[in-house]
């Protein structure tokens, strides 16, 4: 790609979820034990209620951006977690607000967002998602980078909304199609599922995309020359890769399920690299 345009820096945030730690608490030993036989480390708490606990790392991830002042913050999902709580709801948004109105702030459905039964989106719940949310799929140019921010629910889960899934694959195709022109530096894909966590063969698991899909919308990418995406959805960190691909999975704002603690992402851009690192908050 060309190495023109001025550098900028964003934030990732993942999995802001208020509700999430209520949701993990009070669980019993066999429980825990459970989630651990999955790969979900999850703290013996006592039963909780609410999303203080949740919004109180959001609230520091607030004011550190607005001390460190990027350019961009982009949300990659999960903003909570309870698409029809309308406490968490209002909760997120007047946290969001916090932000400095100067600095960008868009964001990406997760599965909590935009399904009600946390896992397969249906024609209701998008509707219910966009009119609060906003689009639900979109792209936008920052300097000479464009971002494509994709629905990967609908990805996961087509079953209900077969004609959403063949909309954001046209949609997806046509953006790819035009991404090499020369006034861009980079395409950066933003969402909140992982493509892949370790391995872009890797089996189908509630963590990935589905390997059917995945496949194809890996083969546009490397086709237009993408080279990074970001997801969170794991409440952990990984990095991966195919080919000159690499798979960015970004740690929790909110509960970890992992040994990485609450954290968030800084992602320093050029025209000719993209930068990234993972910092811990205070609370973590």
């Amino acid at each position: 790609m060309s190495a023109r345009g001025n550098g900028f820096r964003f934030v990732f945030l993942a999995d802001t979820q208020l509700g999430c730690y209520a949701t993990f608490s009070g669980f019993t030993d066999e429980q825990v034990e459970q989630y651990a036989e999955m790969g979900m480390k999850v703290e013996p708490v006592p039963a909780a209620t609410g999303f203080e606990w949740d919004a109180s790392r959001y609230r520091e991830a607030v004011e550190i951006i607005n001390a460190t002042r990027p350019d961009l913050v982009m949300i990659g999902g999960d903003l909570i977690d309870d698409p029809n709580s309308e406490d968490q709801i209002d909760e997120f948004l007047e946290i969001t607000s916090g932000i400095d109105e100067e600095i960008e702030v868009r964001w990406v459905p997760g599965n909590h967002d935009i399904a009600d039964d946390y896992i397969a989106p249906t024609a209701d719940s998008i509707r219910a998602y966009r009119e609060v949310f906003g689009p639900d799929h979109y792209s936008f140019r920052m300097h000479d980078t464009l971002f494509i921010a994709l629905n990967t629910p609908v990805i996961d889960h087509p079953e209900e909304v077969p004609e959403e899934w063949a909309r954001q694959l046209a949609f997806l195709t046509d953006e790819l199609t035009h991404a090499s022109r020369p006034d861009l530096d980079h395409v950066i894909v933003v969402g909140h599922h992982p493509l892949f966590v370790a391995e872009p063969d890797e089996p189908d698991t509630y963590w990935n995309l589905p390997l059917e899909r995945r496949e194809l919308i890996l083969g546009l990418l490397h086709g237009a020359g993408v080279e990074i995406g970001f997801a969170g959805h794991w409440h952990r960190n990984s990095i991966a890769t195919d080919g000159p691909f690499t798979q960015i999975t970004s740690g929790p704002v909110g509960y970890p399920l992992g040994d990485d603690p609450s954290g968030y992402r800084v992602v320093d851009v050029s025209s000719t690299a993209i930068d990234h690192r993972y910092l811990p908050l205070r609370e973590s």
